[in-house]
């Protein structure tokens, strides 16, 4: 009969009273490397995953199991996945930790983190594929708790199911997407989709046909992350003028508003011609300043080069320049 998630936890469980001379040693070395003196706070997690192998896991994690960083990994701290060896079998085991995530928050974190995805290792390891169902479907039923509290009380860790790094997975969701229907007036999403990669809204998301059946709006990007210089040098230069031109033509739109409200705010009606004869000389005084000045700001407006062609112009001549010279559709 195959082991469970709870009898592989209880086996490991009793190798910890009384420990071994090797878990000694290793529970030593730990202790130095967390608590001592000179303990360095970006720990070395292969080094730490090897001495909590020999303490908590029977010694059986290694060398089956690949830890290592993720850059990519933005959602959750970790992970741990069971993938098929070279025979086309699942026999390897591999754990990653964000960097992201972890690279600013507490050593204990990093520690924690490691624990609760070498956990997971462990049950791949003595129970196979059937820990990733679990009694509750998401690998944290009754036999994880009960290894987890275990280690927990063992070395006064503080291994959870889930992390409460909310603020930062949420910093690295920068693609955002607002619907128009009627879902953007309800909480607590308010129609917006966020998401660390740019992958639009669309039918393969679970909740799709949902949205289309009670809201039926649609989805617009609305902010994504600045291009690095490597991403901004491999586009062309018609997608480099496309970006220039939603810009010239976002920053037109939000003065025009600016504009338009300053214009609302102010009195109107019949009050505003009853005037004093100097205020209106002075309005005059000030409409021919104005009109003489006008030369002078012209002169004065910052001139742009166009990306594709490379001629030189005000900015204010830009868009129209982009329409008539380089029209959507013409290759660059």
């Amino acid at each position: 009969m195959p082991v469970t998630d709870e009898e592989a936890a209880l086996q490991a469980i009793a190798t910890l009273d009384p420990l071994s001379k090797d878990q000694t040693a290793a529970l030593k070395q730990i202790n130095q490397l967390l608590h001592g003196d000179h303990g360095n706070p970006h720990v070395d997690i292969h080094e730490l995953f090897a001495l909590y192998n020999t303490i908590h896991f029977r010694s059986l994690l290694l060398p089956r199991v690949e830890v290592s960083w993720s850059s990519r990994l933005t959602l959750c701290a970790g992970i741990c996945e069971l993938v098929k060896d070279d025979q086309g079998k699942y026999r390897r085991i591999r754990l990653k930790l964000s960097e992201p995530l972890l690279k600013y928050r507490p050593q204990s974190d990093t520690v924690n983190t490691l624990l609760h995805e070498a956990i997971h290792a462990y049950f791949f390891i003595t129970t196979s594929w059937r820990h990733s169902r679990g009694d509750d479907g998401t690998g944290h039923g009754h036999g994880f708790l009960l290894l987890a509290d275990a280690i927990n009380n063992h070395g006064n860790y503080l291994v959870t199911v889930y992390h409460t790094f909310h603020d930062e997975v949420d910093s690295y969701r920068t693609h955002i997407w607002q619907c128009d229907g009627p879902c953007r007036n309800r909480p607590p999403y308010f129609g917006l989709v966020k998401r660390s990669m740019n992958r639009a809204p669309s039918k393969s998301d679970s909740w799709w046909k949902q949205h289309a059946e009670e809201c039926g709006g649609k989805y617009t990007k609305i902010a994504e992350p600045e291009l690095t210089k490597k991403q901004f040098d491999s586009m062309s230069a018609m997608e480099r003028a496309g970006r220039q031109k939603n810009k010239i033509d976002a920053w037109a739109k939000t003065n025009t508003c600016q504009k338009n409200m300053k214009q609302e705010e102010s009195p109107t009606g019949d009050n505003d011609r009853q005037l004093s004869s100097s205020n209106d000389s002075a309005h005059i005084k000030r409409r021919r300043s104005s009109s003489a000045e006008e030369p002078d700001i012209r002169s004065k407006e910052r001139k742009v080069t166009c990306p594709i062609c490379d001629h030189e112009m005000f900015g204010s001549e830009i868009n129209a320049h982009l329409d008539s010279e380089h029209p959507p559709g013409l290759t660059a």
